[in-house]
């Protein structure tokens, strides 16, 4: 028992709970901003807004450290020469940590949906491509439900969990077939060739991302916000689309490649016992740089307060690929830095980190309630009041952490801690 634990600390990525948690908020108050009338505000304050406006970036922060976290174990296992970790264990935790929270917030939006949106079109049809994730392959499915926008994100993300699985998949198999060609046993992949496997992928996701964009076009009927949320999806689409966002999970997966990388190198040069340190001052250096780029990039790009992302690198929205790869060296940064990660792992991040897929799920739905209790003062650009928009989105975010720590207690922690979820399987060799 007691190895495993120092198995868990060792793998430990610090600064992931930190990121997580800046990601999480990021998105809950760039939805809180949108309720203020921007016009309506000093000048100061409309520099402020439109900062929290860019707390949607937070989408493209989560791909990034999904990517990072469920390839670690992958690339740990390569770089060693051990054997792929179990696919049906992998399977088995991606499911118990996305399903029971997912389809507990899914099936409460759905109802309540055909409350308060009953003219709302294709609600089944939504729903049900929510509970198969496939609800990111159409605009008319995008957003699984009409008054709980941000689900249109989980089935992307499913879609990169399988997109990894399959090519770390192609990755050992390359490894053991030039093994059993040269009629040896598996030995350690070398970090340049792993590099060069997934620096591919990335250019052949791109590669396929703008063929996709300028392929599958849409017609301009019935597009827009301004047709509701299916017309904002199709004004979205193709740009948005599960393959162009698994670039921004392969960004994470190369960040990961980086931390195993030097994890593996600092564990060759071990010469005496004890542990490995991993720490150094420099790595300080490196998360400092990636967090001055993204911080300038959303400073230098606050103006327009809601872009169309339609004239971004292949209409991909969230400054892809400069904001992307500044997480990214953030992440590599911050693993293993002697002061900073220590500083975004701090007490309240972690607790945050904890809960914060019940965050992502639940806040939304609050919004749109608080709406109806504020008789639509509380819809987008619908408040003018600065002081009054900040007690009630306090209210609504001291609400959401209590149900998300319900969420967490009740529904996604079972789950993650049950037999079902926690079968071991052999590695493949």
């Amino acid at each position: 028992m007691g190895n495993a634990a120092d198995q868990r600390h060792a793998d430990r990525i610090m600064g992931a709970d930190g990121i997580r948690a800046a990601a999480a908020l990021a998105v809950i108050f760039s939805h809180i901003y949108q309720r203020l009338t921007l016009p309506m505000q000093a000048e100061w304050y409309q520099q402020v807004q439109v900062v929290f406006l860019k707390g949607a970036f937070g989408v493209s922060i989560f791909f990034v450290l999904s990517g990072m976290l469920l390839s670690y174990p992958f690339w740990k296992a390569y770089l060693a020469g051990a054997p792929m970790p179990s696919m049906r264990h992998y399977v088995r935790r991606r499911a118990a940590r996305i399903v029971p929270g997912y389809y507990v917030g899914l099936l409460v939006s759905f109802a309540l949906a055909f409350w308060l949106t009953p003219d709302a079109d294709y609600k089944v049809w939504r729903l049900i491509s929510g509970l198969t994730f496939t609800s990111g392959f159409h605009y008319k499915t995008w957003f699984p439900s009409s008054v709980n926008g941000p689900l249109w994100s989980i089935s992307i993300e499913v879609f990169s969990y399988v997109l990894l699985a399959g090519m770390m998949a192609l990755l050992f198999w390359w490894v053991t077939r030039r093994a059993a060609r040269s009629d040896r046993a598996p030995h350690p992949g070398t970090p340049l060739r792993g590099l060069a496997y997934w620096a591919g992928n990335f250019a052949l996701v791109i590669v396929l991302n703008g063929l996709v964009v300028s392929t599958f076009t849409l017609s301009d009927e019935g597009k827009g916000w301004g047709f509701g949320d299916i017309g904002g999806a199709k004004e979205w689409m193709p740009g948005y689309n599960p393959l162009g966002f698994f670039a921004h999970f392969a960004l994470g997966i190369l960040a990961a490649w980086a931390i195993a990388s030097w994890r593996s190198r600092e564990n060759r040069r071990q010469t005496g016992p004890g542990p490995v340190n991993l720490t150094r001052w420099w790595w300080d250096v490196v998360a400092l740089a990636g967090f001055a780029g993204a911080g300038f990039l959303v400073w230098r790009y606050r103006w327009p307060a809601e872009p169309s992302n339609l004239d971004g690198f292949q209409q991909q929205p969230y400054l892809f690929p400069l904001f992307t790869l500044s997480i990214a060296v953030i992440l590599v940064g911050l693993a293993h830095s002697r002061l900073v990660g220590r500083l975004v792992d701090n007490r309240f991040a972690r607790y945050t980190a904890t809960i914060s897929f019940g965050l992502y799920i639940w806040h939304y739905l609050l919004l749109y309630l608080f709406s109806n209790i504020t008789e639509g003062q509380f819809e987008y650009f619908g408040i003018t009041d600065w002081g009054r928009h900040l007690a009630i989105g306090g209210a609504m975010l001291a609400i959401a952490y209590g149900i998300a720590t319900l969420s967490w207690q009740w529904i996604e922690r079972p789950a993650l801690r049950s037999r079902w979820a926690n079968k071991r399987y052999p590695a493949k060799q």
